[in-house]
């Protein structure tokens, strides 16, 4: 196995490498989500930050593989560093078709080509005198027409630009799964042979969600459609979902905003894309305008998705002290068995709920009696006394 802690060539190719596979695949994710936000062609630059994204991604993967592939030795290691200081992608794919043959059909290397084009000579056009104004756009069109059937492409039926279809985006997505794809597998295996963990992706990354996964065709569209499948299915079930909780009662509880409900589903579409409309933060901020008290509404708005926010402290409070008040006698007892099974109900905190699972079955059991005794009532209220001094000490609260 390879000393990855004290040799510096395989320490870089391990920890440092794997780093960068990282880096690619966020950039590779970002590339297809500002693809999804495009609805035409039009505009240079949702173009260009489609462009820049999988341009640098694809990039930093191939030189990924080139060290992967490549004999490095520390004395010839600063020649080998500035061999990597180009942004020619055919040129650095022929590099690694000499050390292992990576198969890609005329479109994908024609996407290279794009990415050479734009990354080397349409980047900077707009801050030179004679620069080309809108370059971006004009190849990536040009790339589009040249591979997709003109009977298959839609466009503006005022201005002529292409529209970004879902078969535009499945294009696309199938080009850049699959380049990503072999150049990924390529890295994985050349690990192996040296006995590396390069290609280990971290849990929920936007790598994983490039790397991992076995797409249709590889076709990273269809990672962006179960994302949005999976934000709808949660949309459909705050909407309509019995199920309750602490969280669920706090959002159920903040009085809504009177938006304009024939757009909601525009607002949800943007939303599905990853964008925000600005139509929806004006609309919020005029409602705002006429609210009397923001700042306690904000302050409300601000808890939901806040990690550090526990929604079920209240009840737990309130576990608590029905617990110590049916103790010293300021609770009845049948009244403690009605209520507290609905307040323990909205504990979410596992460790919590373990302590105190406990009380609603001991409740069950005191209901179940026909007739209650005082020394059925005295020996359950023994038990919860019992149960309060570990739940406080738990918990840590004071007197």
């Amino acid at each position: 196995m390879a000393d990855i802690f004290n040799d510096p060539v395989a320490s870089y190719k391990n920890f440092k490498m794997g780093t960068e596979i990282d880096i690619a695949g966020i950039f590779i994710y970002d590339g297809m989500k500002e693809l999804e936000k495009i609805v035409g062609f039009a505009y240079e630059g949702e173009v260009f930050s489609f462009l820049y994204h999988i341009a640098v991604g694809i990039e930093r993967l191939q030189k990924v593989l080139i060290v992967m592939l490549e004999d490095i030795s520390v004395d010839e290691i600063t020649s080998f560093e500035e061999s990597l200081h180009t942004h020619n992608h055919q040129q650095l794919h022929e590099r690694i078709t000499q050390k292992k043959a990576i198969r890609l059909n005329k479109k994908e290397i024609s996407f290279l080509h794009l990415l050479d084009e734009f990354y080397i000579n349409c980047r900077y056009d707009r801050f030179q005198l004679k620069g080309r104004y809108g370059a971006e756009k004009i190849a990536l069109c040009k790339f589009i027409e040249s591979h997709i059937d003109p009977n298959d492409l839609e466009r503006h039926f005022m201005t002529k630009d292409i529209m970004n279809t879902p078969k535009v985006k499945e294009f696309f997505g199938r080009i850049i799964g699959v380049i990503a794809k072999r150049y990924y597998s390529e890295i994985c295996e050349q690990a192996y042979k040296q006995n590396l963990y390069t290609y280990e992706l971290r849990y929920g990354s936007p790598a994983q969600k490039i790397f991992l996964p076995d797409f249709k065709k590889n076709s990273l569209q269809e990672q962006t459609i179960n994302e949005q499948i999976a934000l709808k299915e949660l949309i459909v079930y705050l909407m309509n979902t019995q199920d309750q909780n602490s969280f669920i009662r706090f959002i159920k509880d903040i009085v809504p905003l009177d938006f304009d409900v024939a757009l909601v589903n525009e607002y949800i579409e943007e939303l599905c894309k990853g964008h925000i409309t600005q139509d929806l933060v004006d609309q919020v901020e005029s409602i705002y305008e006429d609210m009397q008290s923001v700042k306690n509404r904000l302050e409300l708005i601000h808890l939901i998705g806040n990690p550090n926010v526990n929604f079920d402290y209240a009840e737990i409070w309130d576990c608590y002290d029905m617990m110590k008040s049916l103790v010293v006698g300021e609770y009845d007892c049948i009244e403690f068995a009605r209520n507290f099974p609905e307040k323990f109900s909205y504990i979410d905190d596992d460790e919590i709920y373990e302590v105190l699972k406990v009380i609603p079955e001991l409740i069950e059991r005191l209901i179940r009696k026909q007739k209650l005794s005082e020394e059925d009532k005295n020996q359950f209220i023994e038990t919860i006394a019992e149960i309060t001094g570990k739940f406080k000490e738990f918990c840590g609260f004071e007197n």
